[in-house]
């Protein structure tokens, strides 16, 4: 079987450049993210991460009449990068506000209902927010109390230093531990799947 066209050291850097660098920037940015077009573009890049994780494989596959475990686990950061960048928007926040989160009081300045197609009230609700004392706008509220609140309600929420990540209401981070604590594991994970990979790079493909 031919070698495969690029060479072993390229590969080997372009996955850990992606994998080490370019998917961390991704998660922070995905604590930013908010609404179903951004969800999707984290799917895409979720779809495209896994892709280059399948064709790496396929590499060593091509490469080797009979390629070992070993050489296939070099599969391991595109695989876990993508299930990384798929769950962050939904993850990333959560964890973001445990750790660097921020007690606030705030005053609620709009309240607005989500419905259906239908016109039904669905139960969700976005709010626009204030700070209580100083009155800055904070913008919208990420996830909010549980019971529905009316307009010029003072709630507790979290917020990010700069505002970098959207205020959570603080009554929502107590159901948020599982989710904080899946985030650590896919983060471990990947990082393991990196140092792996790294370990098990075929030498034989390197030049």
């Amino acid at each position: 079987m031919s070698r495969p066209r690029l060479r072993g050291r390229g590969v080997l850097a372009f996955t850990m450049t992606w994998s080490l660098v370019g998917v961390p920037i991704l998660v922070v940015l995905a604590s930013r993210s908010y609404g179903t077009s951004w969800m999707a573009v984290f799917v895409l890049l979720a779809i495209a991460s896994g892709a280059i994780g399948l064709a790496i494989g396929h590499i060593w596959a091509r490469s080797y009449m009979d390629p070992t475990p070993r050489e296939l686990l070099t599969a391991a950061p595109g695989l876990t990068a993508a299930a990384l960048i798929f769950t962050a928007p939904g993850l990333a926040p959560w964890a973001f506000h445990e750790l660097a989160g921020q007690p606030a009081q705030v005053r609620v300045l709009e309240v607005e209902p989500v419905t259906d197609d239908y016109g039904d009230d669905t139960g969700l609700t976005h709010y626009r927010i204030a700070d209580a004392a100083t009155e800055r706008d904070l913008g919208r509220l990420r996830f909010g109390p549980v019971t529905r609140v009316p307009a010029g309600a003072v709630i507790s929420v979290s917020v990010i230093p700069d505002g970098w990540s959207p205020p959570v209401a603080t009554e929502r981070l107590k159901d948020a531990d599982a989710l904080v604590t899946t985030f650590a594991v896919l983060v471990t994970v990947h990082v393991l799947g990196c140092a792996v990979t790294a370990a098990a790079w075929p030498r034989k493909a390197q030049s």
